[in-house]
């Protein structure tokens, strides 16, 4: 395993050394099961990017999707031992699947939309349109400090949490009081706790009920109560706060672009399909098919005796 590392690193820089890809002798490997730097790199490119920026990372994300796909490949071979391929039924489905590949890769490929952005007259048109569509929800930006309270704590250790938030409140709350410094020391919320408590920007609408309805009370700069919600106790200050607003034309105009471009693949996937429909439209044999469906019907049950 003392290459993975390493191949994370250049994977992470896209670079494939000639030296490692050259590498023979596996370094992953589940019995008789084995995987090469170029396996891994070619198996890492095929995963969605955010999956793949994960693992390139992260070495605990790396090594189970190794694991992962070393399991995958071990079941394989244990079926083309049985031949199991070979079954009529799998080898129908493995022709449906192939057959499926073809026809999305064939649309894909026939419903490219142009290289060229849309025309920005068609941008500032669907912008105008829809405005209602852009409004950003309203912002807050807070600090917090936040003891955990684990389901199935002990009711003494519940109340210690909520004696040790009242008690911060009062802290946070007494003349010259350093909100920063109090998260820093006792908050355990770990993403927050180095920056002071400071959580950023978030938008209204995706904070939990509880928090949500605290926070529209407060004024900028003021301390909440100490909140309860499922994972323990928070205590609150607003940094800041920004209002409802229509987002501008150039905020969301990667946003329109997007969105035309896949109207415009839509578009072009339909049109050619009613071309194909439309040179030489589907004939179905409507008796033969309900032979058909007559002999996929489950047999009715038999009379009973008497």
């Amino acid at each position: 395993m003392r290459h993975l590392p390493v191949l994370a690193t250049l994977l992470a820089l896209g670079v494939a050394p000639a030296a490692m890809a050259q590498q023979p002798e596996p370094v992953a490997r589940m019995g008789a099961i084995g995987l090469s730097p170029s396996e891994i790199e070619t198996f890492l490119r095929g995963l969605s990017p955010e999956i793949r920026a994960q693992a390139v990372t992260s070495r605990e994300a790396l090594d189970g999707l190794i694991r992962a796909e070393l399991t995958r490949r071990a079941v394989v071979a244990e079926a083309a031992k049985a031949n199991w391929a070979d079954r009529p039924e799998v080898a129908a489905m493995i022709d449906q699947a192939r057959q499926q590949v073809i026809v999305e890769t064939w649309l894909a490929a026939r419903s490219e939309p142009p290289a060229a952005e849309p025309p920005e007259t068609d941008l500032r048109r669907i912008y105008d349109d829809n405005t209602a569509r852009f409004v950003a929800s309203a912002q807050v930006r807070l600090a917090q400090i936040f003891l955990p309270v684990p389901q199935g704590a002990s009711a003494e250790a519940a109340a210690a949490a909520e004696d040790q938030i009242g008690d911060l409140r009062r802290k946070a709350r007494a003349r010259g009081a350093d909100f920063a410094a109090l998260a820093r020391q006792f908050s355990q919320h770990r993403d927050s706790a180095d920056s002071g408590g400071d959580m950023g920007w978030v938008s209204e609408d995706q904070l939990v009920p509880e928090i949500r309805q605290a926070v529209a009370g407060l004024d900028k700069g003021a301390v909440s109560a100490p909140i309860r919600s499922q994972a323990g106790w928070h205590l609150l200050r607003l940094i800041d706060r920004k209002e409802s607003r229509v987002q501008d034309f150039d905020e969301v105009r990667p946003l329109l672009v997007e969105a035309l471009r896949r109207q415009q693949t839509a578009d072009l996937r339909r049109r050619y399909v009613e071309g194909l429909v439309g040179a030489a439209p589907p004939a179905i044999n409507e008796i033969a098919v309900a032979e058909v469906l007559s002999r996929l019907a489950p047999a009715a049950p038999a009379a009973p005796t008497q």
